[in-house]
């Protein structure tokens, strides 16, 4: 079990498949007017696999113990933590690099709107798969009250606001999900926080303010606060990457030499096994994450097409990795090669990761990228009315003046 080579096989057989011509219909941009760095979108889709294969171990565990629990092996413990905190980065990077360009003057109605219509399709995807499974489950009968029952099956399509609880006398339905969405509930507060943040992305302020603002994430973090300064550590790295980029520091480094520096510090934090989210983890993960973000390809393998491919399904690839376990393992004719010799559960999950990729590529191009442009048209011609309406008010304001005398 404690072998990695599984998991580079994984990545290896994820990178095969996006290789193939099939998939060129995801190559159209899709960035919802976020400025993309093609490192950034090379990196997205691994995180998201690298995620899930933390999850099949733990899964595995779960189905013979009946524990959902961190994997003994230090490696694949931190695989999950590792690729949360790097998303947490590009999240913080992407958009505090967007309102810095635009010297804070975002669009916020336009900005809320596209991020509505980005999370919320295969959100739902994923929640309404999660309900069918619970009432197939449960026999497709009402165990509790039809009103508490609607009310708990609502919760899980807030969105990450609230928190999905057990419904209908199913217990531990999150880890249908594999218990992923609690990231969207910090990714939703980042975006309310970029409204006050705005004051401070102005050309002279937003690198101090990155800098100040990671600062006390890293001091708060550190002082026994909440642990969600832990996390806005993260989304503090990233900024103050962002700011860099924007101030114009950057390091000139061979490719080569930048690439064989991410994998040296990444070998050596997984090595070292800091506490998972704690500040030993971040910093050396920011300098991973600003190599990257300068431009470092991973001698190639980051802006190669089939790791932008994956990157663009990144997020189908996270949200809906729970039901290649919670239908892939957890069943009569597959359950016992998981659970049984380590290799029959590595060709499962191989074949799951496979599976997991080929749907969430699917869904990008039917569901995730025409929503994604719906929201643009809604949010562009929202946008338009709003400012009409701003403009008919004033003229109706001007109007009613008197004339000065």
């Amino acid at each position: 079990m404690n072998s990695i080579l599984p998991y580079f096989l994984s990545l290896f057989a994820a990178t095969a498949l996006f290789a193939t011509n099939v998939w060129r219909g995801i190559d159209d941009d899709a960035s919802g007017g976020v400025r993309r760095v093609s490192t950034l979108d090379g990196l997205r889709g691994y995180l998201a696999l690298s995620v899930m294969l933390q999850h099949a171990m733990v899964a595995r565990s779960w189905l013979v113990t009946g524990s959902w629990s961190l994997p003994h092996d230090p490696f694949y413990a931190q695989l999950g933590s590792v690729a949360v905190s790097l998303f947490f980065m590009i999240t913080g990077y992407l958009f505090w690099d967007k309102l810095v360009s635009q010297q804070g003057r975002m669009n916020w109605m336009a900005f809320y709107i596209g991020r509505v219509f980005r999370i919320a399709p295969i959100y739902w995807v994923a929640s309404a798969g999660l309900v069918l499974i619970v009432f197939w489950r449960t026999g497709f009968e009402l165990h509790e009250p039809a009103a508490v029952v609607a009310g708990s099956v609502l919760r899980w399509f807030g969105l990450g606001f609230l928190p999905g609880k057990d419904f209908n006398g199913y217990e531990n339905a999150w880890v249908i999900l594999a218990g992923v969405v609690w990231t969207l509930k910090y990714e939703w507060k980042f975006y309310f926080a970029l409204l006050p943040a705005s004051l401070f992305a102005k050309r002279r302020l937003h690198l101090p303010a990155a800098i100040a603002f990671l600062a006390v994430a890293i001091v708060c973090a550190n002082a026994g606060g909440s642990d969600s300064w832990s996390f806005w550590t993260l989304f503090g790295a990233g900024m103050l990457t962002a700011s860099l980029k924007q101030s114009g520091v950057r390091i000139k480094l061979p490719d080569s030499v930048a690439s064989a520096a991410v994998l040296v510090l990444l070998a050596a934090l997984l090595f070292a096994y800091p506490p998972l989210y704690s500040s030993a983890q971040a910093l050396p993960l920011a300098v991973v994450f600003f190599l990257v973000c300068n431009g470092t390809t991973l001698f190639g393998l980051l802006t190669s097409t089939p790791a932008v491919r994956l990157g663009h399904v990144s997020y189908g690839i996270y949200l809906l990795q729970g039901f290649v376990f919670a239908i892939g393992f957890d069943n009569a004719l597959v359950r016992h090669l998981v659970t049984g010799h380590v290799g029959t559960f590595w060709l499962v999950t191989i074949a799951g990761v496979l599976a997991l990729c080929t749907i969430s590529g699917c869904l990008y191009m039917a569901i995730e990228r025409p929503m994604i442009q719906h929201g643009r048209r809604v949010a562009s011609s929202t946008a338009a009315r709003m400012t009409t309406w701003r403009d008919k008010l004033v003229s109706q304001r001007s109007g009613e003046r008197p004339d000065a005398t």
